[in-house]
């Protein structure tokens, strides 16, 4: 709720020319008794009039006495999603549409990097919209509707359901995306911005590709969050699977009701993890120097099979060496050990036990003492 400005103007056309209203903000659609939720927490705004309008989200209380409301740019929002209503014998949920939306810096950046900033932007920034600012001098105002939150969506409640007449006309106006090409004819730039050159023009480019970058770097994180919590939920299934079969069965499982087992795991997506010799233990249990000779054999063991297969495609020397980096046979193990995965520093300490342990494969440097990461087979 942070990204909410307090603000006291009605939308309405400014330009001064038909062409240059074509440009100016209007509402595209409204819907009534609309709630607000700062992430999943309900707020105090409930059952208000919400606006859409071609540049911002507009939320006010009809029963205000004042003529104030909530806003949101349209250029906050990365996404869109609908989580939808249903009802219960005891529970009934509300149809919501979910913002995610970019962090007040990005947001920061992506106002200031507008080449004609809009007029509502004076609303949002202090000191911005007059004469006498630049872009230069664009910082948030102190009309927040909350100081902080630290949820980076929102969700917007409609129980009096027309979430897909809305979704539909959001989505339409952020394709579009007229706040871009925003231009009044009183709103002019003046010698701070330095025209549409210099370093004004310049410093608007960097601040455009730094709301890119954030962009592009929180949907990244966003993807990946969700790829973490799949991926929790699928090692807490696999371990009851387990737990379920060693208490329905016992200790003693036959080959067809390991390979059964194995069969379901693979087809949930959950690789089996490679044990290291007979003690079937978690690495994780394992310290110290026990460990990483395990680690040493166990790597001995994935690796050999690849190196000797390369070996033998080439001519019967007495003498063959073949080779893989570091990073392709990192890959390899924890491919190989499945959810039970390692480090880079604990494959490498572990690589340093190969020549000890009189494994088939080495690790191997150049004289000057640079370790270029690479395992040789002698054979």
């Amino acid at each position: 709720m942070d990204r909410f400005r307090w603000c006291s103007d009605d939308v309405e056309n400014y330009g001064s020319t038909n062409q240059d209203s074509l440009y100016e903000e209007t509402v595209v659609l409204q819907k009534t008794g609309v709630r607000l939720y700062d992430g999943p927490n309900r707020s105090a705004f409930e059952g208000g009039l919400l606006k859409l309008t071609t540049h911002r989200i507009l939320w006010s209380d009809p029963l205000a006495l004042t003529s104030s409301f909530i806003a949101l740019p349209l250029a906050a929002i990365i996404s869109v999603k609908v989580e939808e209503g249903g009802s219960s014998l005891t529970v009934s949920r509300t149809p919501k549409l979910i913002l995610r939306l970019l962090t007040v810096a990005a947001l920061q950046n992506l106002l200031a990097s507008l080449p004609n900033p809009p007029q509502w932007i004076e609303h949002w920034c202090e000191g911005g919209g007059g004469s006498g600012s630049g872009i230069d001098s664009i910082t948030f105002s102190a009309t927040a509707v909350v100081s902080y939150s630290k949820e980076d969506y929102v969700k917007l409640g409609f129980p009096m359901a027309g979430h897909h007449e809305f979704l539909q006309s959001l989505n339409e106006v952020l394709k579009v995306k007229l706040w871009t090409l925003s231009y009044h004819s009183d709103f002019k730039l003046t010698s701070k911005s330095f025209g549409t050159g210099g370093i004004g023009a310049i410093q608007r480019q960097q601040a455009a590709r730094a709301v890119e970058t954030d962009r592009n770097i929180t949907e990244a994180f966003d993807d990946l969050n969700q790829l973490m919590n799949n991926a929790s939920e699928m090692v807490k299934l696999s371990r009851l699977l387990a737990k379920k079969v060693r208490d329905t069965k016992g200790s003693d499982l036959s080959a067809n009701e390991i390979a059964e087992l194995r069969s379901a795991m693979l087809s949930m997506g959950v690789v089996e993890v490679v044990s290291g010799g007979d003690d079937r233990r978690s690495s994780s249990s394992l310290s110290g120097t026990t460990f990483y000779i395990r680690l040493a054999h166990q790597v001995s063991s994935i690796l050999f099979p690849l190196l000797k297969g390369q070996c033998s495609n080439h001519s019967t020397d007495r003498l063959h060496t073949s080779c893989i980096d570091l990073a392709t046979a990192y890959c390899r193990v924890n491919r190989a050990r499945g959810m039970d995965l390692i480090s880079p520093e604990d494959l490498l300490r572990a690589c340093r036990y190969l020549d000890k342990e009189k494994l088939p494969i080495r690790l191997k440097g150049y004289a000057n003492g640079l370790l270029v990461g690479v395992f040789c087979l002698l054979v």
